[in-house]
Formats: structure tokens, C-alpha cells, sequence
């Protein structure tokens, strides 16, 4: 047998795995963070939180049409572009200009809806008229940034990336949260707080490419031959009306929550969603360090490689998911009590909204890597249709069910999306490449996590919260975790086990 380290490490997915784990490290200290101000912090202040989370929902709606798909473009047209000692050919320039053009259309249509869409929410959210447009250079600054972690991706380089763009925020914005909720700053100058830090964030960016030595900005314009720049043309063409369509159909819950209830209803949905996020902690991990190898494949027309990828992102992140998942939903209970007393009774109102958002996830999280294998291929393109009904599918039933059931309603709208849009995608990757991403293990790992999950639910509750999550929490992660090594569901997980093992004997 392989010595477990070099099986880990020199592995086709040894450098997917050391990126995907130094990422889950950051993103466990963020999650501490995160958790920290879901329950003490922005229960108090969920008015002011609710419209930062507006104004940044507007820069993730806005993406594909700021950027004009320039993060997609980033690994798309890379494997062409790349050419260290040309500078990759001016792909960097390339990137930039099209988000300053982006910018500019989006600016120009922000002026022609503004006043209509002021008149529809100016009752219900007065905050809204009043400091929406300061949403706009913070997405600017967001949008570049998101720009140049997926350009950085191509190095494989997403821990610092990740640091800058996620994990920083999950520092200043509780920071500025605290500061309005005790009365030392008013709610403009918070915003302002997370401008500022936006700009911040992006001239990291900058100094760490320069520091990797991959800042080229000369351009190359004979590269840019009429047969790329027609390829590019429709690329770009397809993933800003398909990238909207799919953030719309994912991502407009809290925008569409806020616009037709009140702020503080988006302000109570978003406290709920972060809890839910922590489902998908381990996603930008493996996602962002496989998609350059995605792009890779499909150019080499590599497909038992990316068949072995596809399978492997797919089991690790349902495992990953259902051990989250379940963890969370067994204590669910016990976790809202730690919200402050004056808002325990409007808060766990919310249980459901968790509920189905964590179903959402584990959908996403089962199928892998499928929508990536559609994007980065040469039949992107059909994946159009599937967006435009997912999003249509988002805002008919946003409209029909928020009135009805409340941010309940805004969930369930987006469980309903998510499957739909996946199941899609499964079959399509299926269709066209004789790929599939689910095997006897998944059906193992899903049986696996509802015995162990049913197992841990019979131990009875005591009168301390924090004891309950601990042992109820404790026993189901233990079972399930030596369920999924011992009957080798995941090989990385059960590599990655060895690896442990071996380390802690050597001691």
C-alpha cells in the first residue's frame, strides 16, 4: 500500500486537496465569526444588517451584467490565453475592460429604472430610497475583486483571495454592526464603512498578484484574432444574460424579501440564510480550486479525468453537506435559543426558512461540479433555457408565496429553483458526456446520515443548550463520520483519515 502522505498530496487531486483544506481552515475561523454575530450581534440591529445585505445582494444580481462575465471569462478563455512569459497575452487587461464597460451599461440602465423602482418600495422601505445608491461603488469594488480571485484561481492560488474577499468581510462588517447597535456611529457612516472597505479589498488584490507576479497589464491586441474575439463575443453574450438568470434565480431572495415586505423582515431572513450557509462552507473550497482543472479537461478533451473529479467534488461535498446539515438541524432548538431573549419568539419563527435553504444546499452540493462542465464547455450555451425558467420559476413563485407564507415563502421558492436547475444540469452533463455524478456511495452516505442522524435524535434533551449541542451534535458527527471512513464512502475523506493517523502515530 501507497504511503497515506504521498497518496494524499501527489495525487491527480493532491493540489485540489492542500488548496481545498488550507481554504477550509479560513473558512472555519470565518464560520466561528460568522456564528458569533448570527446570534449575538445582528439579532439586535437586524434593520441596519437587512440593508447591508440588500445593498450587497445588488452587487451579486449585478455581477454577470458589471463584469459582462469577465469572472466566467477568467477560466473559460485562460488555458488560451496563458503564456507566463507574454504576460498571458493581455488576459488581465482583457478582464478589466470589460468590467469598466460593464460598469458603464449597468450605470446607464440604474438611471432609467431608478425613480419607477423608488416608487414601488418607498413605503414598505424607506431605507432603501434613501441609501440605495451607495450600493453602487461598493459593488464596483466587489465586482473587481470577485474579478481577481477568479483569475487568481487559475494559480491555484484561493487561500489569500479568500481571505481578502470573504473572510475580511466577515471581520469589518460585525465590527460595524457593533458600532451601530451601541449608538457610537449612525447607519450612514456603517455603510460607508463597507465602501470603504470594498476599495480596500480590491487594492489587496492587486498588491497580491503583483506579489505572485502574475500583474501583467500590457495588452496584446494581435492576440485577440477575429475568430477568439467572436468566441469571447458569444461567451460573454450567453453568461451575462445566463449569469443573471442563474444569480436571480439563487440569489434574489433577501433583494425580493426586502422590496415587498420591510427591511427588517430581509434583515431577519438574512441572520436565518447565514446559519443555513454554514452548510455549504466546504463549496468555495473544492469549487474554486477545481474549475481551472475543469477548464482544462474539457480543452484536453480529458473526460475519464473529469469523470473522476465529478465523482469525487460530488461525494465529498454531500458527505460535507449531510454532516453539516444534519449537525445543525438536530439542534436546531437548541441553536436559536442563543439569540438575545427579546428576539428568541420572531426568530424561531424562522426555523423553516432554515430548513428548506439547508435542502437547497445539499441539492447544489450533491451534484458537484455539473453546471461547471456546462459553462466552461463548448455547449454553454444550452444551459440558457434551464436559467431563464430557473429565474422565471424564482420570481413567480417569490411573488406568489412571500404574501402568502412570508420569508418562508422566499424559501421555499428557493429550494423549488435550486433542484430544478441542478436536476438539469445532471442530465445534461449525462447527455452530452456520459458523466454522472451519484454512485452506490451516495446512496450510502444519504442512508448512512438519516440512521445516524435518528440514532442521536433518541438521546433525551436536558435544560442546558449548550450541553444538548454538544452531545447530540458530538454523537451524530462521531457516528456518521466513522460510518463514511469505515465503509470507504469517500476515498479522499478515508486518504485523508490515513494521513491523520499516520501523523499522530509518528508523535
Amino acid at each position: 500500500m501507497r504511503d497515506p502522505i504521498q497518496l494524499f498530496y501527489f495525487s491527480p487531486m493532491g493540489v485540489i486537496r492542500r488548496q481545498s483544506l488550507k481554504h477550509v481552515f479560513v473558512s472555519l475561523v470565518g464560520m466561528v465569526i460568522g456564528a458569533f454575530s448570527t446570534f449575538l450581534i445582528y439579532p439586535h440591529v437586524r434593520e441596519g444588517y437587512g440593508l447591508v445585505q440588500i445593498m450587497i445582494q445588488i452587487g451579486l444580481l449585478g455581477l454577470p451584467l458589471m463584469s459582462l462575465g469577465a469572472n466566467t471569462v477568467a477560466i473559460r478563455f485562460f488555458p488560451k490565453f496563458q503564456d507566463k512569459s507574454l504576460g498571458h497575452n493581455g488576459f488581465l487587461p482583457v478582464l478589466l475592460s470589460l468590467c469598466i464597460l460593464g460598469f458603464s451599461l449597468t450605470g446607464i440602465l440604474a438611471y432609467v429604472f431608478w425613480e419607477p423602482y423608488m416608487e414601488q418600495v418607498a413605503a414598505r422601505a424607506p431605507l432603501i430610497r434613501e441609501y440605495l445608491w451607495m450600493a453602487f461603488p461598493m459593488a464596483f469594488f466587489y465586482v473587481v475583486s470577485t474579478i481577481l480571485f477568479a483569475y487568481a484561481a487559475n494559480f491555484k492560488r484561493i487561500v489569500v483571495p479568500s481571505i481578502l474577499l470573504d473572510f475580511s468581510q466577515k471581520l469589518v462588517l460585525p465590527i460595524l454592526m457593533v458600532a451601530l447597535w451601541q449608538g457610537w456611529i449612525p447607519l450612514k457612516l456603517a455603510l460607508w464603512g463597507m465602501v470603504i472597505h470594498s476599495c480596500c479589498v480590491t487594492i489587496g488584490m492587486i498588491l497580491y498578484l503583483r506579489w505572485l507576479g502574475e500583474w501583467h497589464w500590457k495588452p496584446n491586441f494581435k492576440f485577440l484574432t477575429p475568430a477568439l474575439q467572436k468566441e469571447m463575443a458569444a461567451y460573454i453574450g450567453f453568461w451575462t444574460l445566463g449569469g443573471f438568470a442563474l444569480l436571480l434565480a439563487t440569489k434574489s431572495d433577501i433583494f425580493m424579501v426586502g422590496s415587498m415586505s420591510a427591511t427588517k423582515a430581509a434583515g431577519t431572513f438574512a441572520i436565518v440564510a447565514t446559519l443555513a450557509a454554514l452548510i455549504e462552507l466546504p463549496i468555495k473550497s473544492l469549487y474554486s480550486a477545481s474549475v481551472s482543472s475543469v477548464a482544462r479537461h474539457l480543452a484536453d478533451h480529458n473526460y475519464a479525468e473529469l469523470g473522476k473529479l465529478y465523482k469525487s467534488v460530488s461525494i465529498n461535498l454531500l458527505v460535507a453537506g449531510l454532516l453539516l446539515f444534519c449537525g445543525l438541524w438536530i439542534n436546531i432548538e437548541s441553536l436559536f435559543h442563543f439569540f438575545p431573549a427579546s428576539e428568541v419568539t420572531e426568530m424561531s419563527a424562522a426555523v423553516w426558512v432554515f430548513f428548506f435553504i439547508g435542502l437547497a444546499k445539499l441539492a447544489e452540493m450533491s451534484t458537484g461540479l455539473n453546471n461547471y462542465m456546462i459553462y466552461y464547455s463548448p455547449h454553454y450555451l444550452y444551459s440558457l433555457i434551464s436559467l431563464v425558467l430557473s429565474a422565471a420559476l424564482t420570481i413567480v413563485l417569490n411573488i406568489t408565496l412571500i404574501p402568502i407564507y412570508g420569508i418562508t415563502g422566499a424559501a421555499i421558492s428557493i429550494l423549488c429553483s435550486v433542484c430544478f436547475y441542478n436536476s438539469f444540469g445532471v442530465w445534461f452533463v449525462w447527455y452530452k458526456f456520459g458523466l454522472f455524478p451519484f454512485s452506490k456511495n451516495t446512496i450510502l452516505a444519504i442512508g448512512m446520515a438519516v440512521l445516524s442522524f435518528a440514532l442521536a435524535r433518541l438521546i433525551p434533551f436536558c435544560n442546558f443548550d449548550l450541553l444538548d449541542i454538544l452531545i447530540r451534535g458530538g454523537a451524530f458527527a462521531l457516528l456518521f463520520a466513522f460510518l463514511v471512513i469505515y465503509f470507504n464512502v469517500s476515498p479522499d475523506l478515508t486518504e485523508l483519515w490515513l494521513l491523520v493517523r499516520q501523523k499522530l502515530k509518528r508523535r
